[in-house]
């Protein structure tokens, strides 16, 4: 892939998109502010700045969506931003710039960065996620997150063909990669620079996830990828965690069951005994009882925090943390260098995700599946991916 800030290298890029071959009515799901779904009939002929477009394969589910559309949403909306599809048409300039073709299998990331050179996010290669119009608490120029009313708005991936724009970030698929492994691309290559990347994991390592949900499974894959030496998953006991946690155990990890988060620390200890953790990621989000796990850490280790919490922050054994060379840091998506690496990784096979079942939905069960996961009935398992042609 070129740099994404070739995205911006014509003036008009649709001014050369030619027709492209969909039908005059794209069925899709919109999400409404007051957190129902409906399925509508959309014009695509109503862009106004496709850059090119793709037939949707599959739109996974993100805990990020369900806060959004719990939260309510500002505009009536495609929601969806775990992308993967194939491309049915693009410019020129985009064919260029994104280094693809009408045919190719992508995925998508969830960010439309500006591009602007005067930009310090978009004028490095690596850190256009942190552009402030992509920022989720900021601009919110995101897959999945753009209204009904702009262009077509067909800009999420729970429809049947997503328009893309001079600001899509995107990455090309292997045509054989299995649908349902496919669908992990972004939430593993988020797990790959967290537990790898940024955590530090290599052969040999102990190490420690707290929450068995979507990214912490894939935690425990990209754990497996780096080799570690020992799994540790903590979870409750609920119906849900507990099914998960039986999945993170397939995938070789053991399993912790902690219903009390302020005993965190001490859960993991028992567990842990002497020896430590290299890395410790916290993907729930528990603030004071996750950064108290800093003593558990061996030399040199990271406490990785993936969640965010209303849980307020303790005291920090900073002696610890002195003593051992350790660290503690906030992490945020991914970069573009991890996307790369996951998608290496599902095409060579064995990360341990082929063991995570999949709940696969059309448009039509949109609206029943959000409720029963807000409502806590839904599917225990953590993958639950959106397939717009059932």
């Amino acid at each position: 892939m070129k740099d994404h800030r070739s995205m911006v290298a014509s003036p008009d890029p649709a001014s050369t998109l030619a027709a492209p071959p969909l039908p005059d009515a794209v069925k899709a799901a919109v999400s409404l502010p007051d957190a129902t779904t409906t399925v509508q009939a959309i014009d695509p002929g109503l862009a106004t700045s496709a850059a090119g477009w793709l037939k949707v394969e599959s739109s996974a589910l993100c805990g990020t969506d369900l806060d959004l559309y719990q939260q309510g949403l500002r505009h009536p909306t495609v929601m969806g931003h775990h992308v993967i599809g194939e491309i049915v048409s693009l410019t020129p300039v985009m064919q260029w710039s994104w280094d693809v073709e009408a045919g190719d299998r992508v995925a998508l990331e969830e960010y439309l960065p500006c591009g602007r050179a005067s930009c310090e996010a978009c004028s490095k290669p690596d850190t256009y996620r942190f552009c402030p119009d992509a920022d989720l608490w900021g601009g919110q120029r995101r897959v999945g997150m753009l209204g009904l009313h702009e262009g077509s708005g067909l800009h999420g991936g729970n429809a049947e063909y997503m328009e893309l724009s001079t600001r899509t970030v995107l990455h090309k698929l292997p045509r054989d990669l299995e649908p349902n492994l496919a669908a992990w691309t972004q939430p593993f290559a988020n797990a790959v620079d967290w537990v790898i990347n940024i955590g530090g994991a290599t052969s040999g390592a102990r190490v420690a996830i707290l929450g068995p949900g979507y990214h912490g499974i894939a935690a425990v894959a990209a754990a497996r990828a780096a080799g570690a030496q020992e799994i540790v998953v903590l979870g409750r006991n609920t119906r849900t965690s507990r099914d998960r946690l039986e999945i993170a155990e397939a995938m070789g990890a053991s399993v912790v069951v902690n219903d009390d988060a302020a005993s965190t620390s001490a859960a993991l200890g028992r567990h842990g005994k002497a020896a430590g953790f290299d890395v410790i990621v916290d993907t729930v989000g528990l603030g004071g009882p996750a950064l108290q796990t800093t003593e558990h850490l061996r030399k040199l280790g990271r406490l990785v925090l993936a969640g965010l919490g209303d849980t307020p922050v303790a005291e920090v054994n900073l002696k610890t943390l002195v003593r051992g060379a350790s660290g503690v840091v906030g992490v945020r998506g991914r970069s573009p260098q991890a996307l790369t690496r996951a998608i290496e990784l599902l095409a060579a096979g064995d990360t341990g995700l082929e063991y995570v079942p999949s709940i696969e939905v059309g448009l039509d069960g949109v609206n029943e599946l959000f409720r029963t996961l807000l409502d806590r009935t839904g599917p225990s398992s953590p993958h639950v991916v959106v397939r717009p042609s059932m």
